[in-house]
């Protein structure tokens, strides 16, 4: 800790499956000024019981944190994703390793007593795919997740590709030839994509054609539109 002088920490869980920016919750917590964040995922109300959960105020800001609660007030759980600002963070590890009664535990320990200060602490909120695979069971789950239609490709019926690469999350109702396809495109019913590059979260909405093109991310070919041609 002597030598160790950042200005923010990124503290990570090593058995969870998900994808995350982490330059983008950084922003959050630097626009909010705040000591710590903390990633949330919404988990289903009737299932929060089973996880931290972050009780927020409208501007993100965290006021309580309940572990495991009985009857829980929010669905946003902790994914153990946390962001400090390292002076603060230091304050704490410091007195948290003088304690002899401390378990050495960030949900246990450290984010109660910060809570307690009043120290400011402030959610960001995760949208994706997120699993906790810390058991046996959960492991199985996450596996089991592939055969959803929503993390793997969907080919629709009546939609035609051939010679492409189609990655995770995309959605195929039209015709593909040719073309790379990256993870959470759609192609509409009756669009067409031909010798193209359509990066993540491109859309191509039905009617629409595409053809020699690289089509950047989340950018949408609306209805009808044709966009390229063969060099």
């Amino acid at each position: 800790i002597e030598r160790y002088d950042p200005e923010y920490v990124l503290i990570l869980s090593g058995d969870h499956i998900y994808k995350m920016d982490y330059t983008k919750m950084l922003d959050h917590h630097k626009k909010m000024g705040a000591d710590c964040t903390i990633a949330v995922f919404e988990v289903p109300m009737e299932e929060a019981s089973r996880f931290g959960i972050m009780n927020t105020r409208e501007d993100t800001t965290i006021y309580e944190f309940e572990e495991k609660p009985k009857n829980p007030k929010s669905n946003l759980a902790s994914m153990g994703v946390y962001i400090f600002t390292w002076k603060k963070l230091r304050e704490y590890l410091l007195a948290d390793d003088a304690d002899p009664a401390s378990e050495k535990d960030f949900g246990k320990n450290i984010i109660p007593k910060m809570l307690a200060a009043g120290e400011k602490l402030v959610a960001y909120s995760f949208e994706g795919y997120w699993k906790d695979v810390g058991t046996i069971d959960s492991l199985w789950e996450a596996n089991m997740d592939l055969l959803d239609p929503k993390p793997p490709h969907y080919i629709a019926p009546g939609a035609k590709v051939q010679n492409s690469m189609v990655s995770e999350g995309c959605e195929i109702a039209g015709h593909v030839d040719f073309s790379i396809l990256f993870s959470g495109v759609h192609v509409a019913k009756n669009a067409v994509v031909d010798s193209s590059i359509l990066m993540p979260g491109a859309v191509v909405e039905e009617g629409a054609e595409v053809h020699f093109a690289i089509v950047a991310e989340n950018a949408v070919i609306r209805r009808g539109a044709y966009v390229g041609e063969r060099p």
